[in-house]
C-alpha cells in the first residue's frame, strides 16, 4: 500500500516541481555575456530569463562545491536583500572546504589517481600521498601551471611524494620502457592539452586522422618519439615495502628518478606498440621535441621540467583548462569533446571561439588561477540564466538557458546525506574516516557498501578502464527507490531531517515546507504545497512526512541541477 502511495506522489509532486520565477535584473556582466549575446543576438535565439534566487543558490553550490545548500543556508539567501548577494556567496563558496573537497575529486579523476588500475599499482600510501598533495595544492591556491609542471617533473619516493605517483600510475610493466613513455605523453597531451596523440603513438596520421582530427593528419609517429623522449631519463625502480599497519601486505615502494645517461631507443619489437626502428639513415636514438612547436630542452635543462615548462607555456594548455572548467559549470564544453582539441579548426571547432580564446587569455593573465575562472564563469549572467525556457528549445551549443544535468555520482550521495541530515562514515585506508564522498581520495573505497554500490550505478567509474559517466540507467531509479542509502535516512531516526522537523512541529503547512526546503533547497509551489499537506493530514502524520521526503528524493529535481 505504502509504494503505491509513493507511486501516486511521484507523479503528482515531480511533474511540477520547477524552481519558482523570482525574475531579477541582470546583477553582473563580463566578456562571457557579450560573446554568448553576439552569437544569440546573430542567430535570432532568446536567452533563458534570469535564474531565481533559490535556483541560483542551489546550482552554484553544487557546481562549485558538489553540495547542496542547507535549508538554512537557503532562507538567509533569500532574506538578504542586498544587490551584490550573488557575488558574496559565489566569493563564500570558492574560500570553502567543500570547494577544495570538489576540486581535488576533479582533479583526481584527471590524473587518475587510483589504488590499483590495470597496468599499474600506486598501492593505498602512494594513492593517499598523491591525493594529500593534491588536497594541499587545490587549497592554497596554487597557480595550475605550477601544479602541472609539478606533476610531470615529480620525483621521490611514492608513499611520500606525491607527485612521484603521476610517473608510477602510468608505468606499462608488461613492456619496454618506451610504452611507458609513450603513455606518459599521450596521458599528458590529452589531459592537459586536450589533444588525443595516442594514436599517433602506433602510426603516422596520415591515412588514420583525415576525418578524425585534421591537425594530427600531419604527424608523423617519429613526431610522438619526440615528444615521449622527454620522459626517456625517467626511472621508476620499485623495492618491497613492510607496512606496518598490515604487515603481510608486501606493496611495492617506487623510487621515481632522472637518470641522463638513458635516451629513447627506436629498437623494440615486443610490447604493446608496433616495432620502434629508424628510418633508412636515421639515427635510433630520439631527442626530444614539443610536437606542438618543435622547441627542444635547453641545454643542462632536466627532460621532464623542459616538457613542463613548454607545456604550461603553450596557449594551448590554458585553452584545454579553462574548457574543462567550462564543462564543469555547464555540463559541457566549448569544445566537445574535451580531449579532441584540433589545432587546425581553432576558428570553427569550439561553440564560442572567441570566448574560448578570450577565457585562455583571462587564465593567463590571472596567473592560471582556477578560482578566478571559475569565479568569471559563475558571476556571468550567462551561468545564471534560467533552465525554465519558453518556446522551441535552442540547440544546447548555443548556452541560451541553463540545460540540467545529473549530479555527479558522489555528489548525489552527499546531497542526500545533507538533505536527510544522517551523514556517513566512509573509513579510508590510511585517512581514517571521513563523512562525505567528495572526500573519497579514489573510486574504490568504500565500493561494497550500499554507498559506493549507489555511486557506482550512477556513473563514478574507476579512474581505470570505466570512465565516469552521467548516462541513465533503469537500475538508478530502482536503487533511488530501494538503496538503504535512501530508504533508510529518510526514516525518523538517527536524528534525521523528518525526525527533527517532527520534534518541533506537527503543522502539515511546516513540514511540507521544510522538508522542500532541506531536499530540493526551495519552498513548494501552492499547487505542491496543497497537494503535500492533503496527503499529510491523510493518515499517520510520521509515516507519510517520511514519505514526502522520499518522493521527493526520487524526484528528477533532485538528482538534476
Amino acid at each position: 500500500m505504502k509504494r503505491v502511495v509513493v507511486v501516486l506522489l511521484l507523479v503528482l509532486l515531480s511533474a511540477p516541481a520547477l524552481p519558482k520565477q523570482r525574475v531579477i535584473g541582470a546583477r553582473t556582466n563580463n566578456y562571457i555575456d557579450a560573446e554568448i549575446a553576439a552569437k544569440l543576438a546573430r542567430d535570432g535565439i532568446a536567452a533563458a530569463p534570469p535564474s531565481s534566487d533559490e535556483e541560483f543558490l542551489r546550482r552554484v553550490t553544487v557546481d562549485l562545491t558538489g553540495m547542496i545548500p542547507t535549508a538554512e543556508e537557503v532562507e538567509a539567501f533569500l532574506a538578504d536583500a542586498s544587490p551584490d548577494k550573488r557575488a558574496k556567496k559565489v566569493d563564500a563558496l570558492l574560500q570553502s572546504d567543500a570547494f577544495t573537497d570538489r576540486w581535488t575529486l576533479w582533479f583526481g579523476d584527471l590524473v587518475q589517481n587510483v589504488s590499483v588500475a590495470t597496468n599499474s599499482r600506486e598501492y593505498y600510501l602512494g594513492r593517499n600521498a598523491y591525493y594529500v598533495w593534491i588536497r594541499d595544492s587545490i587549497a592554497s591556491g596554487k597557480p595550475y601551471d605550477q601544479m602541472v609542471r609539478e606533476v610531470l617533473a615529480g620525483e621521490g619516493n611514492s608513499f611520500n611524494s606525491g607527485v612521484s605517483n603521476y610517473v608510477v600510475r602510468q608505468l606499462q610493466r608488461n613492456g619496454p620502457p618506451q610504452d611507458t613513455y609513450d603513455n606518459l605523453a599521450a596521458h599528458s597531451a590529452e589531459k592537459f592539452l586536450g589533444i588525443p596523440m595516442l594514436c599517433i603513438s602506433c602510426h603516422n596520421g596520415l591515412g588514420h586522422l583525415e576525418l578524425v582530427n585534421t591537425y594530427l593528419r600531419d604527424k608523423k609517429r617519429y613526431d610522438f618519439w619526440r615528444m615521449a623522449a622527454f620522459f626517456a631519463r625517467t626511472t621508476a625502480r620499485g623495492e618491497r615495502y613492510t607496512d606496518p599497519a598490515n604487515p603481510n601486505a608486501n606493496p611495492i615502494v617506487f623510487t621515481v628518478a632522472n637518470d641522463s645517461r638513458l635516451s629513447y631507443r627506436l629498437n623494440t619489437t615486443d610490447g604493446n606498440k608496433t616495432p620502434r626502428a629508424p628510418a633508412a639513415g636515421q639515427s635510433d636514438t630520439v631527442t626530444p621535441a614539443f610536437l606542438l612547436t618543435g622547441e627542444e630542452p635547453r641545454a643542462g635543462e632536466p627532460y621532464r621540467i623542459a616538457y613542463g615548462r613548454m607545456l604550461t607555456a603553450d596557449r594551448q594548455f590554458a585553452r584545454a583548462t579553462v574548457n574543462l572548467l567550462w564543462r564543469e559549470m555547464f555540463g559541457r564544453g566549448l569544445v566537445e569533446p574535451v580531449n579532441a582539441f584540433d589545432l587546425n579548426k581553432l576558428d570553427t571547432q569550439p561553440t564560442h571561439p572567441a570566448l574560448l580564446e578570450a577565457l585562455a587569455s583571462d587564465f593567463i593573465a590571472k596567473n592560471y588561477s582556477l578560482r578566478e575562472t571559475l569565479r568569471t564563469i559563475a558571476l556571468s549572467n550567462t551561468y545564471q540564466f534560467s533552465s525554465q525556457y519558453a518556446g522551441p528549445q535552442p540547440d544546447e551549443s548555443y548556452f541560451a538557458r541553463r540545460q540540467p544535468h545529473r549530479l555527479q555520482a558522489e555528489f548525489l550521495v552527499d546531497a542526500v546525506a545533507r538533505s536527510t541530515s544522517v551523514p556517513f562514515q566512509f573509513n579510508v585506508q590510511g585517512l581514517g574516516l571521513m563523512s562525505k564522498a567528495s572526500q573519497l581520495p579514489d573510486p574504490l573505497e568504500a565500493r561494497r557498501a550500499p554507498a559506493g554500490v549507489l555511486m557506482t550505478e550512477f556513473g563514478r567509474g574507476n579512474r581505470d578502464d570505466v570512465m565516469r559517466t552521467n548516462d541513465g540507467a533503469i537500475s538508478q531509479a530502482l536503487s533511488m527507490m530501494n538503496n538503504t542509502v535512501i530508504t533508510q535516512r529518510v526514516k525518523r531516526a538517527n536524528n534525521s531531517t523528518v525526525q527533527k522537523t517532527l520534534a518541533v512541529t506537527n503543522d502539515p503547512n511546516v513540514i511540507v515546507d521544510k522538508l522542500y526546503l532541506a531536499t530540493l533547497s526551495r519552498h513548494p509551489t501552492a499547487q505542491e504545497k496543497t497537494i503535500a499537506v492533503n496527503y499529510l493530514k491523510g493518515g499517520p502524520l510520521a509515516q507519510r512526512a517520511e514519505d514526502l521526503q522520499f518522493v521527493l528524493l526520487n524526484s528528477l529535481e533532485f538528482l538534476f541541477v
